[in-house]
C-alpha cells in the first residue's frame, strides 16, 4: 500500500487517542482493520476481542463518536442522516448524538472576541453576558446589548476548534483510504465519499459568513410571508469566526401545545413553511426540530441557526415534488419510478421484485383513512424498503421525510386534529402555481435548451476525437480490477512476515558465525556483535509470534 508517511504520522497522539478509545469501548477489532495497533502502548497490543454485532455494535460506534468529540460528533449526525447506506439500527443510535460540551471561560472568549472584532469590541457593545446562553461542540452563544439598545446575540467560535477539527478531518481522510482499499466495507458503503461530504458540510458550519448568507436566503425567499422570519444579521460586527444577530425574544415552538390560541394556524404555518422550503425555494434549514423555531407575537414563526441548510437542484425538486404527490395521493408506480430516478441502484437490482415490495409495504395502509396515518411511521418502512434494496438516494431525500415528519409531530402536538395530508394537499396547489408561473416556465425552457445545446456539442465533439483516434490508431482500453485490495493486502502481510523470517534467520546464522571467531569486545565472554545479533533476532521473532497468534490465524 502506498501510505502518505508525512500524513500518517503527523498527528500520533491524536491517532493514539482514537485506538485507545476504540479499544476501551470494546471496537478493537477495528484497530487490526485499520492499522492504528502502532499508535498503542505494546502492553494492549495483543489484546484481542470478539467483535459486537447488530444493537451492541451501534451502541458503542455511537458511545465512541460521542467520547472521539465535535467532529466525529458532527460525522455521526450526518450519517443519521443516511438511511439509505446505514441499518435502520443504527440510524436510531446515531441520532442520539447530543452535541452539547461545557462552555469555554469567558476569559478566553473576551480575548478572542477583542483581538477579532478590535475596535468595534468596545465601541459597538455595551454589555455582555459572560455566562452563555447555548454550548455546542462549535461555538457557544451570548447575550449583549447594542450601543444603541438593542439586544442581541452574538455567537462566537471556540479558539482553536478550527485546528482541531482540521486535525480531525485529515485523520478520516486517511482512515477512509484504508478503509476503501482494504474493501473493509461493501461495496455500497463509500468511506472517501462520505468524509467528502462531511468535509464540506463542516467547511460551511466553520464559516459563520456562510451562516450569515443563509440567514439573508431565507429572509429572501420569506420576504412576502410576515409571519415567517429570521434574525436581522448585524453584518457590520460578524465576522468569519463571529456573528451577531437580533435576540429573538418569543416562546420556543417545542413549549406551546394545544392551549395556545393560535394553535391550529401556527400548525398548518410551520408545515407549509417547511414544504416550501424544500419544494419550492430549493433551500431549507437542514435542522429545524422545534427548539429551533421560535413563535413571535402568537403568529409569527422565527427560525434561528442556519449552520446547516440544504440546496436542491430544479431537476430534483421537481422530482421530490412528484414523489410527495404520489405519497399523499397513493401512486405506487409513481412512487417506485421516482425512487428510481432519483436514486442509484445497484446493477443487480430485481425491478421487477423491487416494485413488488414497495406495492407490499404500502398494502399495510390499504383501505386505512391517510388521515389516520401517521406519516413518520410510513417514511421509517421507506426508508428501511430502500437500505435492504441497497438504492443510494441523496440526503435531500430523506431530509425532505424528516422535515414532514417534524411536521406531524408539532402539528399534532398544537393541533391534535392536525393532518399533514390536508396539508399537503392544499400545498400542492401552491408547487403547482410555482411551476406554471410563465417566469418558471421560461426559466425551464432555457434551461432546457442551453442543457440540448451543451448536450449535442459534448456529443459531436466525443465522436470526432474517437474517430480520430481510430483512424490514427491509438485507441486504447484500459482495464480496471476490482475488489483485489483485500487479497493485495493479505499478500503485503505474508511477505512481510516471509521477509521478517528471512531477517531472523539470517541474523542467527550471521550471529553463530560471529561467536565462533571468538573476537573483542565481548560481553559475558561472548562476542558483543554476537549477542546483538542474537537478541535482535529473539526481539523480531517475539514480535513476529505475537502478531500471529494476534491474527487468530495458526
Amino acid at each position: 500500500m502506498n501510505f502518505n508517511i508525512p500524513r500518517h504520522y503527523r498527528h500520533f497522539q491524536r491517532y493514539s487517542e482514537i485506538a485507545q478509545i476504540l479499544l476501551k469501548n470494546g471496537l478493537g477489532f477495528i484497530i487490526s482493520q485499520l492499522d492504528l495497533e502502532k499508535y498503542l502502548p505494546f502492553r494492549k497490543r495483543i489484546s484481542k476481542e470478539e467483535r459486537p454485532s447488530g444493537k451492541m455494535l451501534a451502541v458503542r460506534t455511537r458511545e465512541v463518536l460521542q467520547e472521539l468529540g465535535p467532529a466525529y460528533i458532527k460525522l455521526g449526525q450526518l450519517l443519521s442522516t443516511r438511511a439509505d447506506i446505514l441499518p435502520p439500527i443504527f440510524i436510531k443510535e446515531l441520532q442520539k448524538l447530543q452535541d452539547r460540551v461545557p462552555a469555554e471561560p469567558f476569559e478566553l472568549i473576551e480575548e478572542f472576541l477583542k483581538k477579532e472584532l478590535g475596535d468595534k469590541y468596545d465601541s459597538n457593545i455595551t454589555e455582555i453576558d459572560e455566562e452563555p446562553t447555548a454550548a455546542a461542540s462549535i461555538a457557544q452563544t451570548h447575550r449583549l446589548i447594542l450601543k444603541d439598545g438593542s439586544r442581541a446575540i452574538m455567537k462566537v467560535k471556540r479558539p482553536n476548534i478550527e485546528k482541531n477539527i482540521h486535525i480531525d478531518i485529515e485523520i478520516m481522510e486517511n482512515l477512509a483510504e484504508i478503509a476503501q482499499e482494504r474493501d473493509l466495507f461493501t461495496g455500497f458503503i463509500r468511506p472517501v465519499e462520505i468524509i467528502s461530504e462531511f468535509k464540506r458540510a463542516i467547511r460551511d458550519e466553520l464559516n459563520f459568513k456562510s451562516e450569515m448568507a443563509n440567514i439573508f436566503r431565507f429572509t429572501s425567499d420569506f420576504k412576502d410571508n410576515p409571519n415567517i422570519k429570521a434574525p436581522e444579521v448585524y453584518s457590520e460586527l460578524s465576522t468569519a469566526n463571529v456573528l451577531v444577530m437580533e435576540e429573538i425574544i418569543g416562546e420556543k415552538l417545542g413549549n406551546i401545545d394545544s392551549d395556545h390560541p393560535n394553535n391550529k394556524f401556527l400548525a398548518v404555518l410551520g408545515a407549509k413553511a417547511l414544504m416550501r422550503q424544500v419544494l419550492i425555494n430549493g433551500f431549507f434549514h437542514a435542522d429545524p426540530h422545534p427548539g429551533n423555531i421560535f413563535v413571535v407575537d402568537d403568529k409569527v414563526l422565527a427560525y434561528v441557526d442556519f449552520g446547516m441548510v440544504g440546496r436542491i437542484t430544479e431537476e430534483d425538486k421537481d422530482m421530490l415534488a412528484l414523489l410527495f404527490y404520489a405519497l399523499i395521493n397513493k401512486k405506487i408506480n409513481v412512487l417506485t419510478d421516482i425512487i428510481l430516478i432519483l436514486g442509484e441502484a445497484p446493477d443487480d437490482l430485481n425491478r421487477r421484485r423491487f416494485k413488488l415490495d414497495m406495492t407490499k409495504l404500502l398494502d399495510r395502509y390499504y383501505g386505512s383513512d391517510l388521515t389516520d396515518i401517521e406519516f413518520q411511521v410510513v417514511f421509517e418502512d421507506v426508508q428501511h424498503f430502500i437500505f435492504e434494496h441497497k438504492i443510494r438516494m441523496p440526503q435531500e431525500f430523506f431530509l425532505l421525510f424528516r422535515a414532514i415528519g417534524v411536521s406531524e409531530g408539532v402539528g399534532l402536538n398544537l393541533d391534535p386534529d392536525f393532518n399533514v395530508v390536508d396539508v399537503g394537499r392544499e400545498f400542492i396547489e401552491e408547487i403547482l402555481k410555482d411551476r406554471f408561473n410563465p417566469k418558471n416556465i421560461k426559466k425551464r425552457i432555457n434551461s432546457g435548451l442551453w442543457k440540448f445545446g451543451k448536450k449535442n456539442y459534448e456529443t459531436k465533439t466525443q465522436l470526432k476525437e474517437l474517430l480520430e483516434k481510430l483512424v490514427q490508431d491509438d485507441f486504447t482500453i484500459n482495464f480496471k480490477h476490482s475488489n483485489l485490495e483485500n487479497f493485495i493486502y493479505k499478500l503485503d502481510v505474508v511477505t512481510n512476515r516471509l521477509s521478517v523470517s528471512l531477517i531472523i534467520s539470517a541474523l542467527i546464522i550471521g550471529s553463530t558465525m560471529l561467536i565462533q571467531t571468538n573476537m573483542d569486545p565481548k560481553i559475558f565472554n561472548i562476542p558483543l556483535f554476537g549477542f546483538i545479533g542474537y537478541i535482535m533476532a529473539g526481539v523480531l521473532g517475539f514480535w513476529l509470534v505475537i502478531s500471529i497468534f494476534k491474527s487468530g490465524k495458526y
